[in-house]
């Protein structure tokens, strides 16, 4: 656990600071061949946040994702973190952690809020997503299995590991995609969205590494 609280205090003084970004983000951001993907929010889009929800597995820091039903009617079968679109007015903190509870029974007291991630765009809802960073305080899960058939814990240290990094060119909707993704211990990809907000979270958690001399 000593090693997840200073993660997390780390990483509330991070985010205050100007974050990787877009830098970040395109690093593992599908894109169709020949075409740029928009990464930045575009005018309209919905509002939308997401828990990315820091636990501590196996003595090391580790990251909360869930395997989403087959029966959504969006992004079923996917990896993702716990989210959903805001309520008019609602900030995205108050969106994150009323989702959290809804999909894997955590209350918003169990978690130490410590900022937001950059925005990250998602086409195929045409959302804003802001990611809000947090640490579980205490509890276990409770999955919702109307939405959640999983709750899938990604050590960090896991996402750093170059072998579990790929690039597969899919075909989606009828256009050609050049997908960066993990293979990971799931029945599906890790890629998207979620890919790009893990993507930034690695970088400021490779800058906590460094700075504790744990390279």
């Amino acid at each position: 656990m000593r090693e997840l609280v200073q993660l997390a205090e780390f990483l509330q003084w991070r985010l205050r600071q100007p974050l990787p970004g877009e830098v970040a983000h395109r690093m593992m951001a599908p894109a169709e061949e020949g075409r740029d993907r928009p990464l930045r929010p575009l005018p309209g889009s919905h509002p939308s946040a997401v828990l990315v929800l820091l636990v501590e597995l196996e003595a090391a820091p580790a990251v909360v994702l869930t395997l989403r039903s087959a029966q959504l009617r969006r992004h079923r079968g996917e990896l993702s973190f716990p989210g959903g679109m805001s309520m008019p007015g609602e900030p995205p903190m108050v969106t994150a952690l009323r989702e959290g509870q809804e999909e894997i029974g955590i209350a918003p007291e169990q978690v130490w809020v410590l900022g937001t991630l950059s925005p990250v765009y998602v086409p195929s809802s045409h959302a804003a997503m802001v990611p809000v960073l947090g640490m579980l305080r205490w509890g276990t899960f409770v999955p919702n299995r109307e939405e959640v058939e999983q709750v899938v814990p990604v050590p960090l240290e896991l996402l750093r590991q170059g072998e579990r990094l790929r690039v597969g060119f899919w075909e989606r909707d009828g256009r050609r995609l050049r997908v960066p993704y993990w293979a990971i211990d799931a029945p599906v990809p890790l890629w998207g969205a979620t890919a790009m907000v893990l993507s930034e979270l690695l970088v400021l958690y490779e800058e906590f590494l460094r700075g504790a001399g744990q390279q």
